[in-house]
């Protein structure tokens, strides 16, 4: 929360409709995290704590991760896991998974000038062929033709 503050902040300092379109974004990212969070809190009060799942798979987001061995950390089964993943976060961990590599990748796209390559690579993909692929199925946009709407440099 407090990175997507900080970046909240920087673009509220520009004044250009670009910048205005991602802070309103960026609040909406806010609202929908902190639900999120809301969200998970008051499960956990009723099941087995998944916040800690949840955080590891994030952290670990650009890696390959065995969902069992998270689960077993956790001390519970891949399928309880799963079961309450959903619950938690609306969506299973390998979505949840790609939904944070796409993020990252957005963002590199709209704030650096690595190649979609080198870009793809970072966020976890080893053929950037496919990287282009998901990113144009789940996100609209090719990624070169997201980095044309969204600049920030």
């Amino acid at each position: 929360m407090q990175r997507l503050f900080g970046l909240l902040c920087g673009e509220m300092q520009d004044d250009t409709p670009l910048a205005h379109a991602s802070a309103n974004a960026r609040i909406h990212r806010i609202a929908l995290t902190a639900a999120g969070q809301n969200q998970i809190r008051r499960r956990e009060h009723t099941e087995h704590p998944i916040s800690p799942a949840i955080e590891t798979l994030r952290q670990h987001a650009f890696n390959d991760v065995d969902l069992t061995r998270v689960a077993e950390q956790f001390s519970m089964s891949p399928a309880t896991l799963r079961r309450k993943f959903i619950a938690a976060t609306g969506m299973p961990p390998k979505v949840f998974q790609l939904r944070v590599r796409l993020d990252r990748a957005k963002e590199m796209l709209a704030i650096s000038n690595f190649s979609v390559k080198a870009i793809a690579s970072q966020v976890g993909f080893d053929d950037a062929f496919y990287f282009s692929r998901i990113f144009t199925r789940r996100e609209g946009l090719s990624p070169s033709a997201f980095r044309k709407q969204n600049r920030r440099l």
